[in-house]
């Protein structure tokens, strides 16, 4: 039993790891703080035997759990700078585009990347947020209400408010 949760807790790491550093990253925390924000998050995953039973969604409580961890630690740590605006709304989200290095001599990619970079700086934090969830890391709608602590009508709405945003700039 021990040995097939700690596999399970193996696999749930590899999978979502990745993600959740680029999700911290994106809310503007630096390397080490989006670390020790995982690190954190999963230690509270391998305490509680239990909570793995509880959890419905395992990726949704990872993001929700990574987010309010790293909203403690902006609040108890002085050193990590303070947002700009309320605390809630976290700092700019910033999505960098991935690029495979095989295409990076492609121009035509390229250009498609320099276009969905400009079409990302039309849109506010929150809906940059959003459309990372949603897209780049294909959550439902549920699991992004709950990890923005928005209802799932907001969601819905906040979404096709950027995806409108973006194509009245061009998109």
């Amino acid at each position: 039993m021990a040995e097939q949760r700690d596999k399970y807790l193996d696999k749930l790491f590899r999978t979502h790891a990745n993600a959740l550093f680029a999700y911290a990253v994106g809310l503007g925390f630096d390397r080490d703080t989006a670390l020790d924000a995982i690190q954190d998050v999963f230690y509270k995953i391998c305490a509680d035997r239990e909570l793995t039973d509880k959890v419905e969604n395992m990726p949704s409580y990872l993001f929700r759990a990574l987010k309010n961890r790293l909203l403690d630690i902006r609040k108890t740590d002085h050193s990590v700078p303070e947002p700009s605006d309320e605390v809630a709304d976290l700092t700019d989200f910033h999505i960098q585009v991935s690029v495979e290095d095989e295409y990076i001599e492609n121009e035509e990619y390229e250009n498609l990347k320099k276009r969905v970079r400009r079409l990302l700086d039309f849109l506010t934090d929150r809906q940059r947020e959003i459309i990372w969830l949603r897209f780049e890391q294909n959550l439902d709608y549920k699991d992004i209400a709950h990890i923005m602590n928005i209802t799932e009508t907001s969601c819905r709405k906040l979404v096709h408010k950027a995806i409108k945003t973006m194509r009245e700039a061009g998109g």
